[in-house]
């Protein structure tokens, strides 16, 4: 063949391009999901919680929302020990990982909506930080109750309070 003949076309088969558009939509995919670390596979009917209390652009902020209750240490024990509180710790996942509250959740948890959703009739939602962020108690059970969840209430004094009375700690 000389350079002024046309070259032979060959003709690509039909399976190749959608083949090749999905796969690049998977990796663009995968790449949303790692850049993001978000999963649109969660369900609409499930509502999200807000991972942080940072994220949560009026809620919990005491200009916004007039302060939530508190729980005495005494008394968020003793509804402890009768099944009538769920714990949701408030601190980073590093803190919680050190020791929480018995059966505290963390706002990590999976299934935080359906746990919460899940509270027995009767029972609170208590939340709580550290001295690090003393009002992510309160400002935790203000985003709760503004996102429907009640009752609501911040453990008075945090954890340290509560490691103060000598009441148990768990490890995950």
């Amino acid at each position: 063949m000389n350079n002024f003949e046309s070259p032979v076309t060959r003709q690509t088969p039909a399976w190749q391009l959608p083949l090749v558009i999905g796969g690049i939509v998977l990796l663009a995919g995968i790449l949303a999901f790692v850049i993001t670390g978000n999963s649109a596979s969660t369900p609409a009917a499930v509502p999200t919680v807000v991972p942080t209390v940072e994220t949560a652009p009026g809620h919990g902020d005491p200009a916004n929302s007039p302060p939530a209750p508190t729980i005495s240490v005494a008394e968020a024990y003793q509804r402890w020990q009768a099944g009538q509180v769920m714990f949701v710790d408030m601190r980073a996942g590093e803190a919680y990982q050190a020791g929480h509250l018995p059966g505290a959740l963390s706002l990590a948890t999976p299934d935080l909506n359906q746990r919460l959703a899940a509270l027995t009739p009767g029972g609170i939602i208590v939340t709580y930080g550290d001295a690090s962020r003393p009002t992510a108690g309160q400002r935790g059970a203000q985003i709760f109750r503004d996102l429907g969840y009640g009752p609501v209430a911040a453990l008075d004094g945090g954890i340290e309070a509560w490691q103060a009375a000598n009441l148990p700690l768990e490890q995950p």
